[in-house]
């Protein structure tokens, strides 16, 4: 297996946007119909309210985050289509 590649892990994605658009990029950004109803709503309003009392809370969550180890006997929902 290929390790994944994120370059831009630590940019914000409006740095990325505008990165895109200056560089003349072509990039689209469509929401999944089944997104207003999808919980990953409220984690997203809870983190963008913490960015606002403290602008590092996403980098350090992230930072974080990847020093966490995921038991092997952890089950995952197999993705489907959207």
């Amino acid at each position: 297996a290929v390790p994944r590649c994120k370059p831009l892990r630590h940019a914000y994605e409006k740095e990325i946007v505008l990165y895109a658009h200056f560089q003349g990029l072509h990039y689209f950004s469509t929401e999944c119909v089944h997104a207003p109803h999808a919980y990953r709503g409220h984690a997203r309003d809870l983190l963008k309210d913490l960015e606002a009392t403290r602008a590092s809370t996403v980098a350090a969550l992230g930072h974080s985050g990847r020093r966490l180890a995921v038991g092997a006997e952890v089950a995952t929902k197999t993705l489907g289509a959207c």
